[in-house]
């Protein structure tokens, strides 16, 4: 007999692959049918097509390199973001004089969506890899940093006045009782960053790039083929939820006390 955990793990599994049926056979009903024309609507066919092509050789390169461009991007601006984001955040929320110094600063800079700085991007660093690391470290930071601030901020007071009753020093303090009690909220954060990361990624390829998936959509765009920018949309897809998954199955080990105090 399954266990409610393993049944509430089969049930959404089993939403999730009806409502991805559903979506399909509309979108192959529609298409068959004529009901939508091809020219705004590519059949599932063509766009497997597509894909076929992709891997084999699109506009000087496979699916690997195309991918491989994507991720090299993505991973370095997200990774700059955690490594500067995390440790600011927290600065900011245990030492008042780094919130005051930084505070200001990112309060002004934050409204500013990321495909803002593409032009500046350019102009700073050209269209190369630098660029993009760029636009993709301004979509990620934000996110690391308030929730690395927010984590520190929750901690419960009560657990600090505990610890420095008990002789702990101030770095004690921040490593064995803050770190521990932001943890969630810190994690949760970097997940957002890394979504942000890869929906930014895309559209800084779309301006300034010679391989990636948003190269190949702009590139369909500017060749009138649907089908190859449906087909480069559907791997940015795939892989982002497979990031998403997979960071949720790490918050689960990092963090287990969490799911225990919500289940």
């Amino acid at each position: 007999m399954l266990s409610k955990t393993s049944k509430d793990k089969f049930e959404r599994l089993s939403y999730a692959a009806v409502s991805m049926a559903g979506l399909f056979f509309i979108w192959w009903g529609v298409t068959a049918l004529g009901w939508v024309s091809p020219f705004v609507l590519p059949p599932p066919w063509e766009v497997l097509d597509a894909l076929d092509r992709i891997s084999r050789g699109y506009m000087g390169g496979n699916l690997w390199v195309h991918f491989s461009a994507s991720m090299s991007v993505v991973l370095s601006g997200y990774v700059l973001a955690v490594i500067v984001g995390v440790p600011l955040g927290m600065a900011m929320a245990f030492l008042p004089v780094v919130n005051r110094l930084f505070g200001p600063l990112i309060m002004i800079l934050r409204p500013v969506p990321p495909p803002a700085w593409i032009p500046l991007a350019i102009l700073w660093f050209g269209i190369g890899l630098s660029g993009k690391v760029f636009v993709v470290f301004v979509a990620a930071v934000v996110p690391c940093l308030l929730n690395a601030y927010l984590g520190v901020m929750e901690t419960p007071r009560k657990m600090l006045d505990v610890a420095r009753m008990l002789g702990a020093s101030r770095w004690t303090v921040f490593r064995e009782v803050v770190v521990p009690s932001a943890l969630p909220i810190l994690l949760t954060g970097m997940r957002i960053a890394l979504g942000n990361a890869w929906a930014t990624l895309v559209a800084a390829e779309l301006v300034v790039s010679t391989a990636g998936f948003g190269f190949l959509i702009i590139n369909g765009y500017h060749t009138f083929e649907d089908s190859i920018m449906a087909a480069a949309m559907f791997p940015i897809a795939l892989i982002g939820a497979a990031m998403n998954i997979g960071f949720l199955i790490l918050e689960k080990r990092l963090v287990p006390w969490r799911r225990e105090t919500t289940e």
